[in-house]
């Protein structure tokens, strides 16, 4: 088997995330189906290296496929975007050695963003509209200056009981980075970490902003809940304004 990594974005508001399921349009089950229609049922797999939440965006997702032969590269991914529905496109496909490893990563780049001025539909896709006047950077960044380094993330991810007690998956993590700034009129947070928990991002967001409103949890409360202690906030984000901006592998 040959293997290639690929880069993808896409406009996650169609699918139901980045996991291929059964009678339901993910982002990786169109692109198996458009890579088996170029193939013609060759045998390949791919793997991907961040499961991004239905309705979540990416730019920089990537993906190992392992394929039984070697394609020329500039044709198989002109084939492969013209297969794939127009809101998902393999932005580059490059040949990697034997022993990649697709979970070896340095380090994954969110950000999330928040209109807080004039309701705009070109750009509604992909972002959350915020209805409670302009916001002050410096105060939210305050806030979720509170979830920056180590941590106990289970209250804060969308893990059931049984995941909780399974004890798989660890939720002690540590965020690296949040930077609230403005960016051409909108409010982006941005994420650096080696990983997320399903949902965390989305969680963090709106509790810090429900922190920021006052509204049903206090910095005081956010900080508890950051030792494990208490129920989980019952506060998710919009998923349209989260996206995947970058995956660095270790070198």
């Amino acid at each position: 088997m040959f293997k290639f990594l690929l880069t993808l974005e896409y406009d996650g508001s169609d699918f139901h995330g980045w996991i291929e399921q059964p009678k339901t349009s993910t982002i990786q089950g169109e692109l198996n189906k458009a890579i088996n229609r170029v193939t013609k049922n060759a045998s390949f797999k791919t793997i991907g290296a961040s499961k991004t939440d239905t309705g979540v965006h990416a730019i920089d997702q990537k993906v190992l496929l392992d394929l039984a032969f070697n394609p020329k590269l500039d044709l198989f991914k002109k084939a492969i975007n013209k297969a794939l529905p127009e809101t998902i496109k393999v932005r580059s496909i490059t040949e990697v050695e034997q022993d990649f490893n697709i979970r070896d990563v340095l380090h994954k780049e969110y950000s999330y963003t928040i209109n807080d001025k004039e309701y705009n539909i070109l750009s509604n896709r992909f972002e959350l509209n915020w209805d409670f006047g302009e916001i002050d950077i410096d105060k939210l960044q305050n806030i979720f200056n509170l979830f920056i380094g180590e941590h106990e993330f289970k209250l804060f991810s969308g893990l059931n009981h049984k995941e909780l007690d399974s004890n798989k998956i660890a939720t002690i993590r540590e965020i690296e980075s949040i930077n609230v700034k403005r960016v051409l009129d909108k409010v982006v947070i941005t994420f650096k970490g080696k990983g997320f928990i399903r949902y965390q991002i989305r969680m963090i967001v709106q509790s810090a902003l429900n922190c920021y409103l006052n509204k049903k949890i206090s910095a005081d409360e956010i900080k508890e809940k950051l030792q494990g202690k208490g129920n989980k906030p019952p506060f998710n984000a919009p998923a349209k304004g989260l996206k995947l901006n970058k995956i660095v592998f270790k070198s």
